[in-house]
């Protein structure tokens, strides 16, 4: 793997770790219904009257970088061509 290479992943690797934010902040809140749900079934503090908790963010943020990440990787599996030893 050339330098080229590893820096184009590392950029791409920023782009879906800061280009996921505003994703997960607009996806935690059009889910708020679902938030609600789940401090009345689990008990936790999830939404507030403020809004849905920091940790809310989180977890959507989480879920956002690792899907993408497994979108990527599987793309880049899939366009790498093949060894020449297989």
């Amino acid at each position: 793997m050339t330098f080229r290479e590893r820096l184009k992943g590392v950029a791409i690797a920023l782009a879906i770790l800061i280009g996921c934010f505003p994703v997960a902040v607009t996806v935690t809140l059009l889910i708020a219904p679902f938030w609600s749900w789940f401090e009345r079934r689990s008990g936790m503090e999830a939404y507030g009257h403020s809004g849905p908790s920091e940790w809310c963010y989180l977890v959507a943020y989480c879920l956002l970088v690792c899907l993408c990440t497994a979108f990527w990787s599987r793309a880049n599996r899939r366009t790498r061509a093949p060894d020449r030893n297989g």
